[in-house]
C-alpha cells in the first residue's frame, strides 16, 4: 500500500472516532443519569409511602401514679389476700379498737355500780346500827316493867324492831353479794387490758 493511502485511512479513522466519541460519551452519561434518577425516585417513593398506623392499648400506657408517687393498688388486692380471704391489717385493728372501747365502757359502768353499791351498803349498815340500838332501848324499857307480860304495846314495838332489823340485815347481805359480783366483773374486764398492755416476748 502506498504511503498516501495509509495516511488517508488513518485520517479517516480519526475523523470517525471523533464523530462517534461524543455520541458514545453522551449515551453513557444519559444511562448513568437515568440510573441515578431511578434510584432517587425509588428512595423518595419509599420515604413517602404511608406507614401503618399503630393502635394503642391500655398495656402500652404507663401505670398512673397516685399523689404520693406510689403505684396504685387494685381494690381487690387491698380487700383480699392471696387466699381470697379478707386481708388482715387496718380492718382487724379497727375491730380490736372497737372491742377495747366496749370493754372500757362496760368496765366504767361496773365501777360506777360498785361505787353506788358500796355507798348503799354503808348507809344500810348505818341504819342497821341505829335499829339495833333502838331495839336494845325498847327491850330494856319493856322488861324493866313489873307487868311487862301484860304490856302488849311494848311487845308489839319489840316485834317491829326485830322485823326492821331483819329486813335491814337482808338488804346489807344482798349489797355485799352485789359488791362481790361487781368486783369479779371488773377484774374480768381488766384482763384484756393487761394482755394488750403487755408486749409479746
Amino acid at each position: 500500500m502506498k504511503p498516501t493511502s495509509r495516511g488517508f485511512l488513518i485520517a479517516s479513522a480519526a475523523l470517525l472516532a471523533l464523530s462517534l466519541g461524543p455520541g458514545l460519551v453522551s449515551a453513557q452519561s444519559q444511562d448513568d443519569t437515568s440510573v441515578a434518577d431511578a434510584a432517587r425516585k425509588s428512595r423518595e417513593q419509599k420515604k413517602n409511602a404511608a406507614k401503618p398506623a399503630r393502635t394503642l392499648t391500655n398495656d402500652d400506657l404507663p401505670a398512673a401514679l397516685p399523689a404520693e408517687g406510689k403505684p396504685a393498688t387494685a381494690p381487690s388486692e387491698q380487700a383480699t389476700g392471696e387466699d381470697g380471704k379478707p386481708a388482715a391489717g387496718a380492718a382487724d385493728k379497727k375491730v380490736a379498737a372497737a372491742d377495747q372501747e366496749k370493754l372500757a365502757a362496760k368496765k366504767a359502768d361496773a365501777e360506777a355500780a360498785l361505787k353506788q353499791a358500796k355507798a348503799d351498803l354503808a348507809q344500810s349498815e348505818g341504819e342497821l346500827n341505829v335499829l339495833e340500838r333502838k331495839q336494845k332501848l325498847d327491850s330494856d324499857s319493856y322488861y324493866s316493867k313489873t307487868g311487862y307480860v301484860d304490856d302488849t304495846q311494848g311487845k308489839a314495838l319489840l316485834d317491829a324492831d326485830a322485823r326492821e332489823i331483819g329486813d335491814k340485815k337482808s338488804q346489807a347481805e344482798a349489797l355485799k353479794t352485789k359488791i362481790a359480783e361487781l368486783q369479779a366483773e371488773i377484774e374480768q374486764y381488766s384482763e384484756p387490758e393487761k394482755g394488750a398492755a403487755t408486749p409479746p416476748n
